[in-house]
């Protein structure tokens, strides 16, 4: 604390050596991964059908609301 208030660095700590014997803790390795199960691609495919069919009416939906909002707000000048 004494170098630190005269402004000058002591430098980093004494490196001190581990006892003897000592050794980094070991791991243990993990077993086999398991088998994933089977998956339904037919089912899949019509998941994402289904998806891709809602996102494309809600963005035609939201579009048609946007053009309305934009016709009256023209109208109505």
């Amino acid at each position: 604390m004494t170098s630190e208030a005269n402004g000058s660095y002591a430098g980093p700590p004494a490196h001190v050596p581990p006892p003897p014997g000592w050794r980094v803790e070991s791991v243990a390795l993990p077993g086999e991964p398991r088998r994933m199960p089977a998956q339904d691609h037919e089912a899949i495919d019509a998941a994402e059908q289904r998806a891709r069919l809602f996102t494309h009416w809600t963005a035609l939906i939201s579009v048609a609301a946007m053009f309305a909002v934009v016709i009256i707000g023209i109208l109505n000048r």
